[in-house]
């Protein structure tokens, strides 16, 4: 068979290089030397046909050599060190000593993501190869992450394999765990005291029973809760780069942990209902195409968690709404901004906007709203389908019922109090703009940089990963450099256009 792919590319070469020489287009040159390679491997295989024994004998060949050239003679490993690294590991050879093995690649994909990631392990080149990765998880995973992976091996001669897919879990290992269950949600806490795992998983279910109670909504897929007692350890197994800590954290769409500890207890479950909210949220919204507006997200787990607008805040929003001073939708379709004052405002935008949804919408139309953001619609044909308004209308209804101050049903579902305790030590903190913030009394900060959210999308969340809380700095900077460059270059042309006319002249 390699000698026959020989005599057709020698064939086809020569008439490639006589198309090339013509006034044809490439595309109608390449189309040309294609159709020609297949009318030539046509007539080739014509002229096999009356020599079975030979045509036999080559893909006899290759079918062995493609089998036992490499050999895994190992199953891949995973070692998960928690806090700092998983290694992976394998060992494989090659049966043919003039083909020794010369490319290693790992491939590996976190949770549900459809981005396969890749990896170069350290080996040496030869017929047997030991291949190591070291990936550095701290501040990258989180506990109970899975990890999917496999090896691409090849040899000399280019024949690839790629080993059966494994996973392992990045478990917290520091711990022994204990766990209660009911229904789709799993508690696992590791202090001696029973009452912290029942706790978080009584909380949990209460707010699933909302869920189901007022929209009708059920998990898709089972919830995992790992409630900590301690600040620190807490910390040190969700802390990511450019993230704030909260009383609880969500990974994914099934993953949430919660620091559940005196006396800070309240404001961990108020948290904690949260996060119940925006995994169920984005079980049943996530889609591969593009994510539902952030302000939809932020109100529908703020208004089931049993939060409400303050009287104060309510006032301030009407009297925005009669000013035009509100911040639109369409620029809490991302990130929210950064500045306390701007934050605050979205928080409190993004609960109003979803209460006067939940009062004046049935639940039926909101499902359909959330099954059109799962199918991958845009945000104004998802509220068409659900809700029969495009985003402007709905805006423009629920911007009317602050002008005229209508009244909103209070969300009085499992309340808490909005007034939290002092931060727990550990560099936790609760949500800046919610609990402990409001409008009225937030102060202006510095300038917004809000619209660097909406340049860069949701790439911010990428960078913030490298700069932490410099990111929207870091990106100012490039964007003015980008400007200038883009200015200077435009600015050189026209001197230069200018200095040719002049020279001509």
């Amino acid at each position: 068979m390699p000698h026959i792919q020989s005599l057709l590319r020698s064939m086809c070469v020569p008439l490639w290089r006589i198309l090339a020489r013509t006034r044809l287009g490439t595309a109608r040159r390449n189309s040309l030397s294609d159709q020609m390679f297949r009318m030539i491997s046509v007539l080739a295989l014509i002229s096999f046909l009356g020599r079975e024994n030979s045509l036999t004998g080559y893909v006899f060949d290759v079918s062995v050599a493609h089998a036992e050239s490499i050999v895994d003679s190992d199953p891949a490993l995973a070692e998960v060190e928690f806090g700092n690294e998983i290694r992976f590991l394998i060992r494989a050879r090659s049966v043919r000593s003039d083909d020794p093995l010369t490319s290693v690649l790992l491939l590996y994909r976190v949770d549900d993501s459809a981005v396969q990631n890749t990896g170069v392990p350290s080996f040496q080149p030869g017929a047997v190869v030991s291949a190591v990765y070291r990936w550095r998880v701290s501040g990258v995973l989180l506990p109970g992450a899975e990890v999917r992976y496999q090896f691409q091996i090849e040899t000399r001669s280019g024949v690839k394999i790629t080993t059966p897919e494994q996973s392992v879990t990045y478990n917290d290992t520091r711990f022994d765990w204990r766990e209660v269950k009911s229904g789709k949600v799993t508690a696992h806490w590791h202090s001696t005291d029973a009452n912290t795992g029942q706790a978080v998983l009584d909380e949990a279910t209460r707010t699933l029973g909302r869920l189901e109670q007022e929209f009708g909504l059920v998990p898709d897929r089972p919830i995992s809760l790992y409630a900590y007692v301690r600040a620190p350890d807490y910390a040190s197994a969700v802390a990511t780069s450019g993230r704030s800590l909260e009383y609880a954290v969500g990974a994914g769409m099934a993953r949430v942990y919660v620091l559940y500890s005196d006396p800070n207890t309240t404001e961990a479950l108020m948290a904690l209902r949260r996060e119940i909210a925006r995994t169920v949220f984005d079980q049943k919204t996530t889609n591969p195409f593009s994510p539902p507006p952030r302000w939809l997200s932020v109100g529908f787990s703020r208004y089931v968690a049993g939060e409400d607008v303050p009287a104060e805040n309510q006032k301030v929003l009407t009297d925005f709404a009669q000013n035009n001073k509100l911040l639109a939708l369409k620029t809490l379709a991302g990130n929210l901004p950064t500045t306390d004052r701007e934050r605050a405002l979205a928080l409190e935008e993004s609960l109003s906007a979803f209460k006067y949804l939940a009062g004046a919408y049935p639940p039926e139309k909101i499902r359909a709203m959330f099954e059109a953001f799962k199918e991958g619609n845009t945000v104004d044909d998802a509220l068409k389908k659900g809700l029969g308004n495009t985003l402007d209308q709905f805006e423009t209804k629920w911007k009317n019922s602050l002008r005229l101050g209508l009244p909103q049903k209070p969300n009085t579902v499992n309340p808490t109090p909005r007034a939290g305790g002092a931060p727990p030590s550990g560099n936790v903190a609760p949500r800046a703009g919610s609990a402990s913030s409001s409008v009225a009394s937030s102060s202006a900060g510095p300038e917004s940089l809000a619209f660097v959210d909406q340049v860069f999308g949701q790439s911010v969340d990428f960078w913030q990963t490298l700069f932490g809380e410099q990111t929207r700095y870091v990106l100012l900077g490039a964007l003015i450099f980008i400007v200038a460059a883009v200015g200077a270059v435009v600015i050189g042309s026209v001197a230069g256009a200018i200095r040719r006319a002049r020279d001509e002249g």
